[in-house]
C-alpha cells in the first residue's frame, strides 16, 4: 500500500483484485508460446513461410507477455486496505489514484458473490456512506465476505472509541475534565495539554 498511515492509525487488512482478472491475458500468452514453440520445431529445411511464422509467433508471444506482465502488475497496485480510520480504495501503476472512506461515514456494508465467485472466493462489495454518492461499489474483491466484516468490526470499533471519547469516559483523568479536539489528528485530549498524547505534536495554547 503505497498510502501513508496516519499517527496512531494501525492497518487491520489489505486485500487485492482477484487473480481471475488476468486469466485471460495467460490464456493468451500460454496459447502464444504453444504456437511459438511448434513453429519452432518445424522442419529444418527453413522457407520464407516459415521464417515468417517464427517471426509472427515470437512477435505475438512478446506482446502477449507485456500485456500479462502489465495486467498482472496493475492487480498488484489494486488494492483495498482497512485502518482504525477509514477504508481506503488506490490503484494506479505510474500514476496513483487513491479514495478513501472515513470510518465514521459509513452506514452499512455488503457484499455479492455469484456460484463461481462462491467458487473461486471473489464478489463485490457495496459500501453505503453518508456522502453525496450515497453507494460506492468494489468489483472483483479477493475474500469479500472478509473484507466485509473487517470494514464492519472497524466502524464499530470506531464508533465505540469516538462515543466513550465524548463521554469523557475513555481515558482515565477525563472524567469532569474539559477536553478538546487536537487539530492535527482530531482525537480528544485534556484541554490543558500542550503536547497532543496521540500524534504527538506541539497544541496551540487556548484562546482566552
Amino acid at each position: 500500500m503505497r498510502t501513508k498511515l496516519r499517527p496512531g492509525e494501525k492497518l487491520l487488512l489489505e486485500t487485492k483484485v482477484h487473480w481471475l482478472t488476468v486469466a485471460i491475458p495467460f490464456l493468451i500468452l500460454l496459447l502464444a508460446l504453444i504456437l511459438f514453440g511448434l513453429a519452432m520445431i518445424m522442419p529444418k529445411e527453413e522457407t520464407t513461410a516459415i521464417r515468417l511464422l517464427r517471426w509472427v509467433t515470437g512477435m505475438i508471444s512478446a506482446v502477449a507477455a507485456l500485456w500479462f506482465i502489465y495486467c498482472e502488475w496493475f492487480r498488484r497496485c489494486n488494492i483495498w486496505a482497512v485502518t482504525t480510520l477509514r477504508v481506503i480504495d488506490e490503484e494506479g501503476i505510474f500514476s496513483h489514484s487513491s479514495k478513501e472512506s472515513p470510518l465514521e461515514k459509513i452506514n452499512n456494508t455488503s457484499y455479492y458473490q455469484s456460484l463461481l465467485g462462491r467458487m473461486f472466493n471473489y464478489g463485490d462489495i457495496e459500501i453505503q456512506t453518508a456522502a453525496e454518492q450515497g453507494a460506492t461499489i468494489y468489483h472483483m474483491v479477493h475474500r469479500p465476505r472478509l473484507l466485509k466484516d473487517t470494514i464492519a468490526r472497524a466502524c464499530e470499533d470506531h464508533r465505540l472509541k469516538m462515543a466513550r471519547v465524548e463521554g469523557g469516559k475513555a481515558e482515565e483523568g477525563f472524567e469532569g475534565e474539559p477536553t478538546r479536539e487536537c487539530p492535527f489528528c482530531a482525537e480528544r485530549v485534556k484541554s490543558r495539554a500542550k503536547i497532543c498524547r496521540y500524534c504527538g505534536k506541539e497544541l496551540p495554547p487556548l484562546q482566552p
